[in-house]
């Protein structure tokens, strides 16, 4: 029974990680994209390739956070959606970021 709590309290930890390391950088990087395009909108052409580039480089750093921050403490391996069946998705885009257990090892989560 110690040992859920415990990785319970573990999977929120790193939840709350990558929320802050992961999803905020990300929102902030878009805005400012966003705010780089809208200057440079509709005849500089070079504020608005590094503004798409900024934009980019947010997809990659969520996915790297998520791939970092976002594991099950049981298992180590990322959480990800699952099935109506309860196991994991063969093609995921994303990840669960509410998930009751582990698709992969079964352990509670929440």
């Amino acid at each position: 029974m110690q040992q859920i709590a415990a990785t319970i309290t573990e999977f929120k930890r790193r939840r709350r990680t990558f929320y802050v390391r992961g999803i905020l950088p990300v929102l902030l990087l878009i805005l400012f994209g966003c705010g780089v395009m809208w200057q440079g909108l509709p005849d500089d052409k070079p504020i608005v390739l590094l503004a798409n580039l900024i934009i980019f480089a947010s997809g990659i750093w969520y996915v790297i956070s998520a791939k970092r921050y976002y594991r099950c403490p049981a298992c180590e391996k990322v959480v990800v959606p699952t099935k109506a069946d309860g196991r994991p998705s063969d093609i995921s885009f994303g990840i669960d970021y509410s998930p009751e257990e582990c698709p992969y090892c079964k352990v509670k989560l929440s």
